[in-house]
């Protein structure tokens, strides 16, 4: 849809960078980022949400980013670090009081 390789190339990918098996790497990958930020966004489920995708930063710094150095212009994990910040400031702050979690704990 957006020009990418699709979960098949993102998958060989992985795998080829050792995060096997690739496809479910990728899967989970991509799930994670894209379900993870539609509940951020909603604030719905924020703690777990927010635990899930700082783990996925992590992984992408340690396995992809870390030996690129810091800025992003060489592939650093400058953007991924900064991700990291914010869902784990989302993992220990929750969703506040705009939430959908918030309206939820009210009932």
């Amino acid at each position: 849809w957006f020009g990418g390789y699709g979960l098949e190339g993102t998958g060989q990918w992985m795998a080829s960078i050792g995060l096997e098996p690739g496809y479910l790497m990728a899967l989970g990958a991509g799930s994670a980022e894209f379900l993870g930020g539609l509940a951020l966004l909603m604030g719905l489920l924020v703690r777990p949400a927010a635990a899930v995708l700082a783990l996925t930063m992590l992984v992408a710094i340690v396995t992809v980013h870390l030996a690129n150095g810091l800025f992003m212009s060489n592939n650093g994990y400058e953007f991924a670090l900064s991700l990291l910040a914010i869902s784990l400031s989302l993992l220990i702050s929750g969703g506040g009081r705009l939430s959908v979690d918030r309206l939820i704990q009210q009932r």
